[in-house]
């Protein structure tokens, strides 16, 4: 059965000056650019700090990310939301170190997670994870989120999306997670890009609830494992969950039945799979995307994880 860890009180995030961050990050040289579907824009740099928590003299490497506010009331808002951030720890969370909050300047930092975001690996030029780092990685982020609804009992927004899921060196996922002003949410109703992860419901609302969450991990694991994107991801969607109703059909042979899954993998993976945990793996997702009244809770989607990841 899936874990989901207590949270563990941390220390209180140390407070940086820009002098600092601006010389640990060599005048601020950009790493990546994040436009947010809430509007925001969060600009990443590369860095490194005194480890404070060594007997020796030692640097580590962080991350640090500036976000563009638009008065000085909105940094002094963001001030005192940030202090709350290294409030727990769990392993699939990405842990907060700092901040640093002058000179019109709104910066976090955080550990560094050297092999970058979930969607570089799926996306981008980088080696093809395998069918078991898949499965590993879906464990991580469920984990995450299950932990996430269990501490604060609300929905993760637009914080749970692929830019926001770093791998560490063993591939572990770890969310990064800023708890979102719900003020700047209520009533809205635009969002740039991403329209492929919402659920039906927010559609036609406009709110989020937890089984929103849940309906955007299954949308998730679609791209984790079919390696497209966008809008290319609901004729797969499309095609499992006709599928599924085509699996209740126990006339067909078994070399049907596998086709209706295997052609929606990502064809990267070869084949190097095993066959009874992708047909799973499909279900889950079809679960997670349906009726937001019949969809699994996140615990539920971690202990059926948790089976897939047993299949040889």
């Amino acid at each position: 059965m899936g874990n989901v860890l207590k949270p563990l009180i941390e220390d209180p995030l140390k407070v940086f000056s820009v002098t600092e961050l601006k010389k640990a990050t060599k005048n601020f040289k950009k790493d990546r650019v994040v436009k947010g579907e809430d509007g925001s824009v969060r600009t990443f740099y590369k860095g490194s700090i005194d480890d404070t928590t060594s007997r020796t003299k030692t640097r580590i490497s962080v991350s640090v990310m500036e976000c563009v506010q638009d008065s000085l009331e909105a940094i002094e808002a963001w001030k005192e939301e940030v202090k709350s951030l290294g409030k727990h720890s769990h392993p699939n969370l990405v842990k907060f170190l700092g901040y640093c909050c002058e000179d019109k300047k709104s910066l976090l930092v955080f550990e560094c997670l050297h092999k970058g975001t979930l969607d570089h690996y799926i996306h981008g030029k980088n080696e093809v994870l395998s069918w078991a780092t898949r499965v590993k990685i879906a464990i991580g982020i469920a984990q995450g989120v299950a932990f996430l609804h269990s501490i604060n009992n609300s929905s993760l927004y637009f914080e749970l999306r692929m830019h926001n899921i770093m791998l560490d060196e063993e591939y572990n996922a770890k969310l990064f997670y800023l708890e979102t002003d719900l003020k700047c949410l209520e009533n809205e109703l635009t969002v740039v890009s991403g329209i492929e992860y919402m659920s039906p419901e927010w559609l036609w609302t406009g709110r989020f609830e937890m089984d929103s969450d849940v309906f955007t991990f299954g949308m998730i694991l679609l791209e984790l494992f079919t390696g497209l994107k966008d809008r290319a991801l609901l004729p797969p969607l499309i095609a499992l969950r006709d599928g599924s109703k085509k699996l209740e059909d126990e006339s067909l042979d078994i070399r049907t039945r596998l086709f209706l899954f295997n052609e929606v993998i990502d064809p990267r993976l070869e084949g190097d799979y095993p066959v009874a945990a992708v047909m799973q793996m499909g279900t889950l997702i079809q679960r997670c995307t349906e009726d937001r009244h019949t969809r699994p809770s996140m615990q539920q989607v971690l202990d059926v994880l948790d089976h897939i990841a047993e299949i040889h």
